[in-house]
């Protein structure tokens, strides 16, 4: 750990560890699922657990929030009239509580994943889906149809035991890793409700006040970076304001040996071309972009001083067979359905690129985001544990284990791929496989003619608070409106901007 004085972390969207690593080869068998034969009941037939042929799979989008996810690890809905309902606040006719959590002691069955995923698509599309399309949410990629990530678990360290910190969806999980807590949260419609009031310490404030260098990169075709409203309190925009930059900048200082202490890389996740691995993503543009951090953190002049962390905030209703152990509240806080936040999520798939990493190390030990939270709170010299937590969590030293470092430098290419355009074998999503702006605002008498990820429309709600605005003054009726809003708002000279409207940080 001396040796590592440069962390590059990319957390990518929804994905299962059995659903992008379960095929490796060489994991102990009780912690993939080659040579297993898995089969989802649902309302009229079972779903096998195959290997994908579709880079979009599981599409429609499977459901992602506590409701749903407590659907998928224990196989019932409780009540059972929850089957079919929304487990969006944001839509009308939510699920009621208990949300189909367990009782006490209840061990999850994970057959729930083809159950759940028939009464989402039914209330997303309105419509119960075929046999046929049933069988997406079955569908798991392999070293061939994901070879980035793979090739990257098998040349480096994959931990076969990394849980999300909760059952749940995309922001409650993106502020466990920074702030060691979700504040209680358990959605993330409501987290426009407390951007600005969500005032936990995070990893980086803490960098900040501690003097060490970070700078978050993003796509310039998002506008601005995402972390900046939802993951560390919107109180913090001014300071994001001044460790930002765009991805373009990424690449010129790592090739440049540049690279700050810590380095926040984003894909696209708002709107546009999605390389964030959130299905019905492709999964071909996801490996691009992983391949092209890889290449340049591997070519840097600061390879041998800089470690390279791939992880997911949650699994998103991907199938996944090992259950979720129990862990510890990070703070004593309760979410508003009565969740104390004493159990895991799902497993994710995490890997740590290093030249002090042997070729193949396995790490079976129980590990969650908030391990890697400690490890870069630890290394970076950021004070005391965030929350419980972060202090009980596993930090990923076990990842590097050699004393000294590698000559090899693996290279790694992905799939062909062609932004912008239909490619073979991707299924292209259509009104109701994603449950976002353009369902919501259908719902409400409304049209959109061009696409925003549920995540970007959260986001823009996000940002809308911040400016003293209604949520619903944002404009999601189109990615290109949403972009041009957020240019008249958040950038200046071509870079992300803090508007005085917000206050002063």
């Amino acid at each position: 750990m001396h040796a590592i004085k440069h962390w590059v972390v990319v957390m990518f969207e929804n994905r299962s560890f059995d659903n992008l690593l379960g095929y490796l080869p060489h994991i102990p068998p009780q912690d993939g699922i080659r040579d297993r034969t898995i089969d989802l009941p649902y309302p009229g037939g079972t779903v096998r657990v195959h290997p994908a042929g579709n880079f979009t799979d599981p599409i429609p989008d499977p459901g992602e929030e506590y409701s749903a996810v407590n659907a998928q690890l224990y196989g019932r809905y409780v009540p059972e009239s929850n089957a079919g309902k929304s487990p969006y606040r944001i839509f009308p006719n939510f699920m009621e509580a208990p949300y189909n959590a367990p009782e006490p002691g209840l061990a999850p069955t994970m057959d729930g994943f083809a159950l759940d995923y028939y009464y989402s698509a039914l209330w997303e599309k309105g419509r119960a889906l075929s046999d046929a399309e049933m069988r997406s949410v079955g569908g798991v990629f392999t070293p061939e149809t994901a070879p980035v990530i793979n090739t990257l678990a098998q040349e480096y360290a994959v931990f076969t035991r990394w849980f999300c910190d909760a059952p749940t969806c995309t922001f409650p999980n993106r502020s466990f890793f920074h702030c060691g807590t979700s504040g209680g949260r358990l959605d993330n419609h409501i987290t426009y409700d407390y951007a600005w009031d969500f005032r936990h310490d995070n990893l980086f404030q803490r960098a900040t006040e501690a003097g060490v260098s970070w700078t978050g990169y993003y796509d310039p075709s998002q506008k601005v970076p995402l972390s900046a409203i939802n993951l560390g309190g919107g109180h913090h925009l001014r300071m994001w304001q001044e460790h930002s930059a765009t991805l373009e900048q990424f690449f010129r200082d790592a090739e440049a040996g540049e690279l700050p202490r810590y380095s926040w890389v984003e894909p696209r996740m708002l709107f546009g071309d999605l390389n964030d691995y959130h299905p019905p993503t492709e999964v071909r543009a996801a490996e691009a972009f992983l391949a092209a951090v890889y290449r340049a953190v591997r070519t840097s002049p600061q390879w041998e001083s800089a470690a390279l962390v791939v992880l997911f905030d949650e699994h998103g209703g991907c199938f996944d067979h090992v259950p979720p152990p129990a862990t510890v509240s990070p703070d004593d806080t309760v979410s508003p359905e009565g969740f104390r936040f004493d159990r895991l999520g799902l497993r994710v798939p995490t890997i740590v690129v290093s030249a002090y990493t042997e070729p193949g190390t396995v790490i079976r030990d129980d590990h969650s985001n908030t391990s890697m939270t400690r490890t870069l709170r630890e290394s970076l010299g950021l004070g005391d544990p965030l929350s419980r937590r972060d202090a009980w969590a596993r930090p990923a030293f076990a990842a590097f284990n050699r004393d000294t470092p590698r000559t090899d430098r693996p290279e790694i290419r992905p799939l062909p791929y062609l932004p912008g355009v239909p490619n073979r074998d991707a299924q292209q999503p259509v009104k109701g496989d994603i449950p976002s702006n353009a369902m919501w605002l259908e719902r409400e008498g409304a049209r959109a003619s061009e696409s925003i990820s549920q995540l970007g429309t959260w986001t823009l709600h996000n940002f809308a608070h911040l400016l003293g605005k209604h949520h619903d003054e944002a404009p999601v009726d189109s990615a290109s409106h949403a972009a041009a809003w957020l240019e008249e708002h958040f950038r200046r000279d071509g870079r992300f901007h803090a508007p005085d409207t917000v206050g002063q940080a």
